[in-house]
């Protein structure tokens, strides 16, 4: 039997042993003449059938044939996914197979990368569609937050027609028209109606009058924005909000094929709904106190509640979210700044960058989110460092009280600038990341990987991408690390038993419960940001990190595919459960009860465990070498 198991790919790179066991176990039935294995729309039966005699006829329903024959396999289509027959399987002269089950299956796809690799494209379409079948039937009056919902797309609620001038329109006409059609901003286009860029009453005022600029010699393409934010028509409602504050502009051209078919304002986005996420913005830009910020905050959990209602992906409500939560950032570092004066501190005294880190600077925000947040400076003398270390202690004092009143708690580990640790001028920084990257002690790892996933959100960026240009340097010059951060990464493995199912809590606050966090995202961020330090990427957003790799080839497209649906339904599990959790008026936490969900949302989940199980499996083998 051991040799006719090795006629079969990808089974033939198995380890001896495994074959062997494999041969002994694995249940051999015979199938007569002119019967059918199994029939078109019939369940699956969970197995993968490989032949060692005789010949199958896959038949689909129009009438297409495929042999099957002695060292071929079928039925993968199915035996992951739990979906009905899409063809039959016809036994045309006598067939006898090894059947291999599901959970087999199951376990060589998780612990032998061959097999995972060959079979990549049944993993990755059972998962995605096991994520997209849940996002359909998300019951939205779970989350106990408003009744609002709707599912607008962008062509219900664009301006049309769009107004257009050719790049050599005189800004006096383009003065004109604006008035005349009391329109604020116009599409330029060639003359074959492509978009080149867009003009607004602002950018009139603010680079020719303000200026002191004669409006009869400048012409439009002088001054227009040469790529201004863009959706197609079908757009949803949620991807323009999220497009309007990425762009921190007030309009959005609507192209199909690069011509200009319609445009949205920020009054078209707030019209469209009562209360919408650019009103929080407004209220957050008018806000002169904490108390008025936090008021104005509020709204952000009914925003990923609708988002949710909208099926909205999680990695796009962690950017809306996290986009609000730089805004309120930024309002408060201005807040403070301003109280500084007022204290007789002065302006800042240096320049300086405030950076996001963890979740936030990863910007995948969730409702149970805390602040990790540090300051950098400018490299000052020795005698002026306490001086300034006092000036941006203050300040830090003031945004991190104010964030925690907006709803994002203080890190209990205190990794805020409100720690002398986190706030340091940019030598200072780049010794400790050093320090780190030498000692990798727990203690420095852990902080160590937090402080990978910065982000600038306020101050002189130049800063943020010196530090960041120089830990990308140090990954290149120091193999070492990578290999140091993946012990690290994989000395928690994602809690599965030897039958690839989810262990659970057993202590009584949680019992019957699994951390969502903590047992499986955090491994996925672990790993995707191993792999993004060996190739340099910039990004720090898990998804735009995968996204890299797959451009890089460090990751397949179809393993990225696999990996990504997985995240996002964690994301999206963590979310929701956030959401119930808060409308019924507990703390929310990233613990789930799998009893509490259904049927498909437990299949969903533990599809989710096994593929961080694998992708764990994968960056062990691919650095710890």
């Amino acid at each position: 039997m051991l040799l006719s198991l090795k006629q079969f790919k990808p089974f033939d790179q198995l380890p001896e042993n495994i074959l062997l066991e494999l041969s002994q176990t694995i249940p051999v039935k015979t199938y007569p003449t002119g019967s059918f294995i199994f029939v078109e729309g019939e369940k699956s039966l969970g197995s993968l059938f490989l032949v060692l005699s005789g010949v199958v006829e896959i038949l689909t329903g129009n009438g297409a044939a495929r042999l099957r024959s002695q060292g071929d396999f079928f039925g993968e289509t199915v035996i992951l996914t739990g979906k009905r027959y899409p063809a039959s399987a016809k036994v045309l002269a006598e067939v006898t197979c090894y059947v291999l089950g599901r959970e087999v299956f199951e376990n060589l796809i998780q612990n032998y990368q061959e097999v995972a690799s060959y079979f990549n494209r049944v993993l990755t379409d059972r998962m995605c569609g096991l994520y997209e079948e849940m996002l359909q039937e998300q019951p939205y009056g779970s989350f106990g937050l408003g009744s609002e919902r709707f599912k607008q797309k962008v062509y219900d609620i664009m301006s049309v027609p769009v107004e257009t001038c050719l790049p050599q329109t005189p800004i006096n006409d383009l003065a004109r028209l604006f008035t005349k059609k009391k329109i604020s901003s116009m599409v330029v286009t060639d003359p074959s109606g492509k978009m080149l860029g867009l003009v607004s009453e602002r950018d009139i005022i603010s680079k020719v009058l303000a200026r002191d600029g004669n409006p009869s010699v400048v012409a439009a393409g002088d001054i227009m924005q040469e790529d201004p934010p863009t959706l197609v028509a079908n757009a949803f409602f949620y991807q323009a909000l999220l497009t309007m504050l990425k762009s921190h502009g007030k309009y959005i051209v609507v192209t199909d094929k690069k011509r200009p078919i319609g445009i949205v304002t920020i009054g078209d986005l707030t019209r469209a709904r009562i209360t919408s996420s650019l009103t929080i913005v407004k209220d957050i830009e008018l806000a002169g106190s904490i108390p008025e910020l936090a008021q104005a905050i509020k709204q952000i959990n009914n925003t990923v509640a609708t988002m949710i209602s909208e099926k909205a992906s999680a990695s796009e409500i962690g950017e809306v979210v996290s986009e609000l939560y730089d805004i309120l950032t930024r309002r408060l570092i201005l807040l403070a700044e301003n109280l500084m004066v007022k204290k007789g501190y002065g302006r800042p005294p240096v320049d300086y960058c405030w950076l996001t880190m963890g979740s936030g600077g990863r910007e995948e925000l969730t409702p149970s989110s805390d602040q990790d947040s540090a300051i950098m400076y400018a490299d000052v003398s020795p005698e002026e460092e306490g001086k300034i270390k006092d000036y941006f202690r203050e300040l830090a004092d003031y945004v991190t009280d104010g964030l925690e009143q907006c709803g994002l708690i203080k890190c209990p580990g205190n990794i805020m600038p409100t720690n002398p640790e986190w706030c340091r001028s940019l030598t200072t920084w780049k010794n400790t990341v050093l320090q780190w990257a030498s000692t990798l002690d727990p203690d420095a790892v852990r902080q160590f990987t937090i402080f990978l996933d910065f982000r600038p959100v306020y101050g002189q960026e130049y800063l943020a991408q010196t530090l960041r240009d120089y830990t990308l340097r140090l990954f290149r010059t120091t193999p070492a690390l990578l290999h140091f951060l993946t012990q690290d990464a994989l000395s928690h493995r994602v809690p599965l038993n030897l039958f690839k199912h989810v262990i659970l809590e057993k202590n009584k606050d949680h019992k019957n419960e699994v951390d969502l966090k903590k047992s499986a995202c955090v491994h996925i961020v672990d790993c995707i940001r191993i792999f993004a330090m060996r190739e340099s990427v910039i990004e720090v957003n898990t998804l735009a990190r995968l996204k890299k790799l797959v451009q890089f080839e460090a990751i397949s497209a179809d393993d990225a595919e696999y990996y990504e649906a997985a995240f996002q339904s964690l994301m999206m599990f963590r979310m929701r459960e956030n959401l119930r959790k808060l409308g019924l008026g507990f703390i929310p936490d990233n613990y789930i009860n799998p009893n509490n969900l259904s049927e498909r949302e437990r299949s969903v989940m533990r599809e989710s465990f096994l593929a961080v199980d694998r992708l764990q499996t994968v960056t062990g083998l691919a650095f710890q070498g």
